[in-house]
């Protein structure tokens, strides 16, 4: 048999999330839909110094959400979306 539970109050941090995800932003400015986040990084592998200057190695992953990683959950800001044919 199935049984409708209702809606439970959200917790407070689920209250803070959800005013962080709608808080005014720029045009343009990215920001994480899973965590509200707006820093991002790029994971880069075998960067050599050379004369002084970082040379930039391999790209492994670019546009992910800083926040969302340091919790072991990977969350591209930018979707890249594969064209229809």
């Amino acid at each position: 048999m199935l049984k409708l539970v209702p809606p439970r109050e959200p917790t407070p941090s689920e209250k803070l999330l959800e005013r962080v995800k709608k808080r005014a932003r720029p045009d343009g400015m990215l920001q994480c839909n899973r965590c509200g986040g707006r820093t991002l990084m790029t994971l880069t592998h075998g960067v050599i110094v050379k004369n002084g200057r970082k040379q930039r190695g391999t790209i492994i992953e670019k546009d992910v959400c800083y926040d969302c990683h340091k919790r072991g959950i990977f969350s591209p800001m930018i979707i890249k979306l594969k064209a229809v044919k």
